[in-house]
């Protein structure tokens, strides 16, 4: 085999409960399935049986970089975790994505990734060093909260080991638990729980070695471009400051390979606490019932995510959790007394510790709680679950963040992913955020104009259509091209935050680039790819994912939906920047015309007709939505095909 840049050529195999390792060759998957989140679908295609529960010690668990990860190849040192998700309603293929040191320092390590299946004997870590693992006994660190298992290994093995952990949530299979790391980050879609089901405290990794890579100097020509490009209000905008009453911001604490372009950064509380934490909605989750039982903010909402990240609990679910109890206890369906939670104190710190301290311990109504939101809506019967169904969709996530109602696009996102598709809904509503901030701000905040919006989305999605709101025309092609090209995007890994970069204020036609991630992969890798090979990878994977889907009980059509809010309850109100800067709701219309989505619903028809030209696009069976043969293969998918010719998931052409 010849030498290769960018992988390292070798995945690392733990079975439990023996401990044993071993290393394989990664080349068959690395040329065609690249890592990250395609890597992930392809080994669970081959590896994880549709019977297969969560829970149960044959789910397999992935930690995977991409080729790009542990380069210097700016924010491109995330990484993918994977496994059948407890999370999800039912059990099903899920994932969480990370950043920090961790997917490089497993790179540097000699990894293009770690898989583990079964369950340890006792709570134990892996510890990997320079293309040695081992697994040792994390007993003495039974309970413990996250910060204290990450200061404890960093105390046994040195201040630059690299760590993902769980904390008692996880331990105590929590559903929605998650895996942290020492960089503030936390993998969602209850992977800490898988961790927990296998025993598996933490993963402390200490790779020193390099990642070959074909052609530095072209990596440093790109990475110049990217921080030329990301200059002004592509930095200011995401610089925020925290919103949150208590705290101060210390130093930026920006991920391996990265200059900072986030809010990143340490926060110290008035109590002295201090935490990494990155002021996202993670860090504002209990805000709104902050403010509601209060009448003004305080600094509760710090304490809230700290308890959260500290006990290993996702803030999203949580989030749902409260809504969902809110509303029932508003309406009469669930009281104090048969909770045994002070529902009358929501957005009290005394509520909010209640509320976690009996998910965790399992304790009374908190044994239900911690099965997540969706699972204990059905157990409360039909009034609880409809409440819950109208803040969650049917898997369990939130689904109406960046909602149809205002960004038509992003309806095909929530009907066709399965968890909350955040980074698709990000490419389209946070580009067209930078116009809205020009449009209310009169150009203060934001240098963006309708012309430019129109162009960009003539550039990136297809046509300018897509940035027309009083019409559902062209919003199917934005969709297609944006699925595919963030797919693509987390199998390499990128960042969020920096691609793709469709738009600059340093340009006069402040047009971006959208083709700067395949321009790092053929640097780091010496493999050419072209902006249409790159959307291809990401097609790859979004098929993919759908064929484990439909193996797994999720297929087609009947299963492509959104909330029925969407078409009875017209959008009133909007969270977050766009609600603050634009609560009417304003955006472009057709030629001069500023037009409002207040008050408007999305239209059924409307709906089914996107859908038919998304099963279209797609290459799909568009009666059905299930997934045709002959495309299948010509993406390279063949090995899926006996399965799902069995199952009666493929159509013919």
């Amino acid at each position: 085999m010849g030498k290769t840049y960018g992988w390292t050529g070798s995945l690392l195999r733990m079975k439990l409960p023996s401990g044993e390792f071993h290393k394989t060759p990664n080349i068959d998957y690395s040329e065609n399935f690249i890592g990250g989140r395609l890597l992930a679908s392809r080994i669970y295609w081959d590896e994880v049986p549709k019977t297969t529960q969560a829970l149960d010690p044959d789910n397999l668990l992935m930690f995977l970089p991409g080729p790009l990860t542990g380069t210097q190849a700016i924010g491109c040192s995330r990484w993918v975790i994977s496994a059948k998700s407890p999370h999800s309603f039912p059990d099903q293929y899920g994932f969480g994505n990370g950043g920090g040191f961790f997917g490089a320092a497993l790179k540097r390590s000699g990894f293009d990734g770690l898989i583990i299946r079964g369950k340890a004997k006792s709570l134990s870590y892996i510890l990997i060093e320079n293309e040695k693992a081992e697994l040792k006994d994390a007993g003495g660190m039974r309970a413990f909260e996250t910060e204290e298992t990450m200061g404890k290994l960093k105390e046994q093995h040195g201040s630059d080991a690299r760590i993902v952990c769980i904390g008692p949530a996880g331990e105590k299979l929590v559903r929605f638990a998650i895996a942290r790391t020492e960089q503030g980050g936390t993998l969602s879609n209850g992977m800490g729980a898988v961790m927990g089901s296998k025993n598996i405290k933490a993963i402390v990794i200490k790779g020193g070695n390099k990642v070959p890579v074909a052609h530095p100097d072209k990596i440093s020509e790109v990475n110049k471009q990217i921080r030329f490009l990301r200059k002004g209000q592509n930095e200011s905008l995401y610089l925020t400051e925290p919103m949150i009453q208590g705290i101060d911001k210390g130093k930026d604490t920006p991920c391996y390979a990265c200059p900072g372009g986030c809010s990143r950064a340490f926060f110290k509380h008035t109590s002295g606490r201090e935490e990494i934490r990155k002021t996202c909605a993670s860090a504002f989750v209990y805000t709104p019932w902050d403010q509601l039982y209060h009448g003004e903010a305080t600094e509760n909402p710090f304490l809230a995510t700290s308890l959260c990240d500290r006990f290993g609990l996702c803030t999203g679910e949580i989030s749902n959790i409260i809504y969902w109890l809110y509303e029932c206890f508003k309406q009469g369906v669930l009281t104090e007394d048969e909770t045994g939670l002070p529902l009358s104190k929501i957005g009290s710190l005394e509520f909010i510790e209640s509320l976690v301290g009996c998910i965790v311990k399992k304790e009374g109504f908190g044994e239900l709680l911690a099965q997540g939101t969706r699972r204990a809506s059905i157990e409360k019967g039909k009034a609880a679950e409809e409440i819950a169904l109208r803040h969650i969709t049917p898997s369990g996530y939130v689904n109406d963040s960046y909602g149809g109602r205002v960004f038509l696009t992003n309806a095909l996102f929530y009907a066709t992913e399965t968890r909350n598709p955040i980074i698709q809904l990000h490419e389209f509503s946070f580009t067209v955020l930078k116009w809205m901030l020009w449009h209310t701000t009169s150009g203060a905040m934001s240098s963006l104009t309708t012309e430019d919006l129109r162009k960009i989305a003539k550039r990136a999605w297809g046509n300018e259509k897509a940035v027309d709101f009083t019409t559902y025309e062209g919003k199917t092609e934005a969709a297609f091209m944006i699925q595919n090209r963030q797919h693509a995007k987390e199998s390499m890994v990128a960042c969020d935050r920096f691609y793709p970069l469709l738009d600059t204020d340093q340009r006069e036609d402040h047009m971006g680039d959208p083709t700067l991630v395949p321009q790092l992969f053929g640097a780091v890798t010496g493999k050419e790819m072209s902006e249409n090979d790159y959307y291809r990878v990401g097609e790859r994977s979004f098929n993919l994912q759908r064929a484990i889907l439909g193996r797994e009980g999720r297929a087609g059509r009947n299963d492509d939906t959104i909330g029925e809010f969407n078409f009875t309850e017209p959008i009133e109100t909007e969270e977050g920047m766009v609600g603050l800067f634009n609560p009417d709701l304003e955006f472009p219309g057709a030629g001069d015309e500023i037009i409002t989505r207040k008050g408007k619903t999305m239209d059924r028809n409307d709906f089914e007709r996107m859908k038919d030209e998304y099963y279209n696009l797609r290459g799909w069976d568009v009666s059905t939505g299930l997934q045709k043969k002959e495309h299948i293969k010509k993406l390279g998918l063949t090995f899926v095909c006996d399965e799902m010719d069995k199952l009666g998931l493929l159509k013919k052409e």
